[in-house]
Parts: C-alpha cells; structure tokens; sequence
C-alpha cells in the first residue's frame, strides 16, 4: 500500500512499577516489533496476560512505552492517539440516551451542525434505522454493539482499536455481527487492530494474524499460513484447542 503505514511499533518494552514497592517491576511487552498497513486487517491473539491490551492502549496513546515508539501515518505518537476509534468489549453507551443520541453524541461535542442527520444515517447502514428511539436497556446484546460500532465510526477514524469487542455476544449474533463489521471496514478502508482470544474469529476476520505470549510476538502470517505453518509450539496447541 503506498504511504506511510496506520501504525508501526518499534523497540517496544513496556514496564510497570508498582506503587506499594517501587522494587517490584512487571514487563508486559519485551522489545516488539509490529508494522499495520493502512487499510489492513490485523487480528492479536494470545493467551491471558501476554501483552495484547497493552499493546492497544500504546497504539491509543493511554499509555508511553517504557522503551521505543509508535507512530501513526508516520508521526511518532506522544499523546492520545486522536486518529484511532476504540471499541471495548463491553459498550460505552449512555444509559439515558437513546440509540440516535449515542450515536450522535460525538458529532454533538464537536458541534457538527448535521450531527441528528449523520447519526440516522450510520443507524441505517448498522441495519438499526427503525430503533433509534430505543434505549440501551430496551436493545439486545446485538443492537447495543451495532449502536456502538455506528458510535465509533461516525467520527470517521481511520484506525479502529479492538479489544474482544464481540466476546459477549452468543455464538449466532456474534457471527452476524463481525460478517457485518468486517464488510464495513473494508468498504470503508479502515485499518483494524482486534485483540481478542477467539482464534477461528482472528482466522475469519483478519488479513494477518500477530500471536503473542510473553510480551512478544511470536509469529505473524495470514489466516492460511497460520493454519498450515504454526511454527511456535503455543500457536500449534492454541490452533489444536481452537479449530476441529
């Protein structure tokens, strides 16, 4: 892809000190290395405590790096990453709006005149134009996440960060859910980082899989290679439990 990629980590350590005892020290990513192509579709897999998260809130900017950078198109990151959507696995929606209000809310801080015309659009390409006077207790597990993908992309960033955004939901609504994201994003052109623990949704999902474990990356490939070319011994046992 020509330009500069969505997101490069370079060097990247991250260390924290405890409060109680500044002599205990955990480092959760050791010296890793990740390129994102704009436009590109980058799923991260790995099990509990490997370093995902935190490599999602640096590419967020919630957090320095202890060693190394990240830049984004290009331009090193040194505070909040503002041209990065975030989607969290469970939904940000406000409680006393309703789902036309969620969604414009963004578009409404920044004073956009068509905020209410922009929002009843995103409804409609959610698939949710008849429900924008319900309210998140009155939505299934489903529409709340539609609502939420629809509140993230209204903003128009051109990065969207993941963290088990659809790990919620049951089976079925969640296999509607990310065909339905998953066409979005690319019609759309928007680069993706999702973490998530489900490896046959990253194998689904994603261009190229990133396997972590020990704050490193172990591997990275396509869905096809992976499969067929699990060189560490974690990826061969985690694709084992995962795929029949």
């Amino acid at each position: 892809m020509s330009g500069a990629p969505a997101l490069v980590f370079s060097g990247i350590s991250c260390t924290f000190i405890s409060r109680d005892d500044p002599g205990q020290r955990y480092t959760a990513l050791r010296d890793v290395s990740l390129e994102v192509g704009a436009g590109e579709f980058v799923a991260v897999v790995g099990p509990t405590g490997c370093g995902k998260s935190t490599l999602l809130n640096l590419a967020a900017g919630l957090l320095p790096p202890s060693t190394g950078d990240v830049r984004v198109f290009g331009t090193k990151l040194e505070s909040i990453n503002r041209r990065a959507g975030y989607m969290f696995q469970t939904d940000s929606l406000m409680p006393w709006r309703t789902a036309l209000g969620n969604v414009m809310a963004g578009l409404e801080f920044r004073a956009d005149a068509d905020a209410r015309a922009q929002a009843e659009s995103w409804l409609r390409r959610v698939g949710l134009a008849a429900f924008g006077d319900r309210y998140p207790h009155q939505m299934s597990g489903g529409m709340r996440k539609r609502v939420a993908l629809a509140q993230a992309l209204i903003l128009d960033p051109p990065i969207l960060l993941m963290d088990e955004p659809f790990g919620a939901l049951d089976p079925l609504t969640r296999r509607a859910v990310q065909d339905e994201f998953r066409g979005l994003v690319k019609r759309l052109g928007k680069t993706v980082v999702l973490v998530t623990h489900d490896v046959p949704e990253a194998l689904r999902l994603a261009d190229e899989v990133a396997v972590m474990d020990g704050g490193r990356v172990l591997q990275r490939a396509s869905p096809a290679d992976l499969r067929d070319r699990p060189e560490a011994g974690f990826v061969r046992d985690l694709l084992a439990a995962a795929l029949p």
